[in-house]
């Protein structure tokens, strides 16, 4: 038996506006420099991925990922300062979190193992 836990940021209305699933396009922006990749290798369409990205820069008030507009060679994208922050934080969070429930797991669930 294990214990999972599923970390979404949200705003002042409860409503979540960052957790995994952005998370993960935000890295793999990162990686790729474009928002078409990253949400092909999501298997996810290019509009949502789109909203996704316009949700976290409305609920924060500043501007996320960085754009180029395409031409003849395509495109670029790239997370702000302000974006490579926010996932950090999530990232670190993430972390500490599941750090902190393999200790509850030990403590409270080895019984059940």
């Amino acid at each position: 038996m294990h214990a999972e836990l599923k970390l979404k940021f949200t705003d002042e209305n409860h409503s979540p506006f960052f957790g995994p699933g952005v998370a993960q396009l935000f890295k793999l922006i990162e990686n790729t420099g474009s928002v078409r990749h990253a949400s092909e290798a999501m298997d996810l369409s290019y509009s949502k991925a789109w909203k996704m990205i316009r949700c976290t820069e409305k609920v924060l008030g500043t501007i996320i990922v960085e754009r180029n507009q395409g031409g003849k060679g395509g495109g670029s994208a790239k997370l702000t300062d302000s974006g490579k922050m926010l996932l950090d934080k999530f990232l670190t969070i993430e972390k500490e979190l599941n750090a902190k429930l393999e200790e509850l797991e030990e403590e409270y669930l080895a019984s059940y193992k």
